[in-house]
């Protein structure tokens, strides 16, 4: 197929889809126990003081039902707590505990020596073009 007729979100997708196997394959292939889904959510967690799962759900724009499948994942493997809140009982805080933080700075040093890999040759001003170009095709899609 030749590249100036396939629509860019084949070739987009098509990219999204291996660099999220090729993440996949190298936290396996370091004893990471966790999917690079569930790193993003573990990152999302540092990022915020407060977290509940429908707020979570928002974010990764996920149903709530797997978002819950994620956080039950990371809860039995300790990186993540529920902590009931204080105002209202039904409310659950998902916090990331100590050792979430240790695997996700695991998680962040795979996912920048794969980024260094990848964009090997790609300069700094073609990478340029491609953040800004994405950012608008982003803002153009929720118009």
């Amino acid at each position: 197929m030749e590249i100036k007729k396939t629509p860019f979100q084949f070739l987009f997708a098509n990219t999204i889809r291996a660099l999220f196997r090729q993440s996949a394959k190298e936290f396996e292939k370091q004893d990471v126990k966790i999917t690079p889904e569930q790193h993003f959510l573990l990152r999302i967690l540092t990022s915020k003081e407060e977290s509940i799962q429908s707020d979570l759900a928002e974010i990764m724009q996920k149903d709530k039902s797997a978002i819950m499948r994620h956080i039950d994942q990371l809860e039995k493997l300790n990186y993540v707590v529920r902590v009931n809140d204080s105002i209202d009982r039904r409310k659950k805080h998902i916090v990331i505990t100590e050792l979430g933080t240790e695997t996700l700075n695991k998680c962040e040093q795979i996912l920048n020596h794969l980024s260094e890999k990848n964009t090997e040759n790609i300069s700094e001003e073609e990478m340029d073009t491609f953040k800004k170009v994405l950012i608008k095709l982003k803002e153009n899609a929720e118009r």
